[in-house]
């Protein structure tokens, strides 16, 4: 996967995060908050993730 469509796609689950928490907490809906944990969660994973090296 080509490096801007990588961050772009990780920017894409920071946005769904964001969205989800600002939707979830004023109408406390779990589901939102969860989902907003799940985003975040694949986000931080993203971000942090070593691209392997082939050989």
């Amino acid at each position: 996967m080509s490096f801007i469509k990588r961050w772009l796609l990780t920017l894409l689950f920071f946005s769904a995060a964001v969205a989800c928490y600002v939707f979830g907490i004023p109408a406390g809906g779990a589901i939102f908050l969860m989902l907003g944990m799940v985003f975040e969660g694949i986000f931080w994973t993203r971000l942090f993730k070593r691209k392997s090296h082939k050989v």
